[in-house]
């Protein structure tokens, strides 16, 4: 029997394509855009919101000092929290759909992504020397004395790491790779990440202290390009970092604290 030559009156084989991983497009930068990251400079880099400290009253109202700053903190990341769910909302639902393609392998690298990220900085540490504690993880650490653990987990994983996903990783990799190189924007967000993170202590930065934000930022960055630029993925591996974090924190660290 002759078959019929290809193209012709014969059925046609097709093989079913491969779903490719979609790429989740940020926009261009708008002027909600620029309001929010003014406010983040305005109310964190440039310590504004510590003027809430000179209200006639403030200081009183809370039982301690450290009570004190962390509602400081609470009530600026609530405004930015608000401010960049209303900008970021529609992109941040529809970058949910990373999950479609490749799921288990995604989920999976979730908590991949946090002990990528320990790994990554034990091993930096054990070179460069014995590891150093920033300003800003020491503060967080005397804050858990005073502040319950179900506050401290609003701000420290629900909305501190989405204001700073929308800011590191949807706006200066996500919106800024329009224009400029996408790895470029990459450094840039993981230096910016780990330098935010030594504010507010007097201009003494630690190379060896800033180790694990550059991992964890490097981490996450590479995570959010890989993941077609989804702000849903990097905001879940962010706030499982922290989540975990703040666990050992409150039930670890004081069984082995002197």
């Amino acid at each position: 029997m002759q078959l019929p030559p290809s193209g012709q009156n014969g059925p046609r084989i097709t093989r079913p394509e491969k779903r490719r991983q979609p790429v989740f497009d940020a926009g261009p930068f708008r002027l909600g855009d620029a309001i929010v990251l003014v406010l983040y400079v305005v109310l964190f880099i440039l310590g504004f919101a510590a003027l809430l400290h000179e209200v006639p009253g403030f200081r009183e109202v809370f039982s301690t000092p450290d009570a004190a700053l962390f509602a400081v903190n609470l009530i600026g990341y609530a405004v930015l929290f608000a401010a960049s769910m209303a900008m970021a909302f529609p992109v941040l639902r529809r970058s949910f759909r990373t999950f479609l393609h490749h799921p288990w392998a995604k989920g999976f690298m979730v908590p991949g992504a946090w002990i990528a990220a320990l790994l990554v900085s034990a091993v930096t540490l054990m070179v460069l020397g014995e590891a150093v504690k920033s300003e800003n993880q020491l503060t967080i650490e005397n804050l858990t004395t005073s502040i319950p653990f179900p506050t401290m987990f609003v701000v420290a994983v629900v909305m501190g790491p989405f204001v700073e996903e929308y800011i590191f990783r949807h706006l200066l990799i996500g919106k800024l790779s329009r224009k400029v190189n996408t790895w470029v924007c990459v450094l840039l967000s993981v230096a910016l990440f780990a330098g935010i993170h030594f504010v507010g202590s007097g201009g003494n930065f630690d190379p060896v202290a800033a180790v694990p934000y550059i991992s964890l930022g490097a981490v996450i960055s590479i995570a959010y390009v890989l993941s077609g630029k989804s702000l849903a993925y990097s905001y879940i591996l962010h706030a499982f970092n922290n989540a975990i974090a703040l666990i050992v924190t409150y039930t670890v660290l004081p069984l082995i604290q002197p």
